[in-house]
C-alpha cells in the first residue's frame, strides 16, 4: 500500500527528503519509518510533516490526516 508520506518521497530527490525532516524537526531515517509503515508519527509531529511538506511547490503536499489515519500493513 502506498501512504501519502511514501508518494512524496518517491517524487522528492534525496535532498527534498532531508529538507523536509529539518523542517519538520525529525530526521530522515524517522521519515522512512513512518513511510514505509513502520511507525505512526503522533498527532503533533504529523502536523510538522505536512506543513513542512506545503514548503515543496513542485510536489502535492502530505496530510496529516493520511499519516494518523493509515492502516499498518503487518507481516504475516
Amino acid at each position: 500500500m502506498l501512504n501519502d508520506l511514501l508518494r512524496w518521497r518517491k517524487e522528492a530527490s534525496a535532498d527534498e527528503w532531508s529538507r523536509l525532516a529539518a523542517l519538520a524537526d525529525t530526521t530522515p531515517g524517522y521519515l522512512n519509518l513512518i513511510a514505509y509503515g513502520v511507525r505512526r508519527p503522533s498527532p503533533g509531529k504529523a502536523k510538522k510533516i505536512e506543513t513542512a511538506s506545503k514548503e515543496f511547490p513542485a510536489i502535492q503536499p502530505v496530510t496529516k490526516e493520511s499519516l494518523v489515519f493509515s492502516s499498518q500493513e503487518t507481516a504475516a
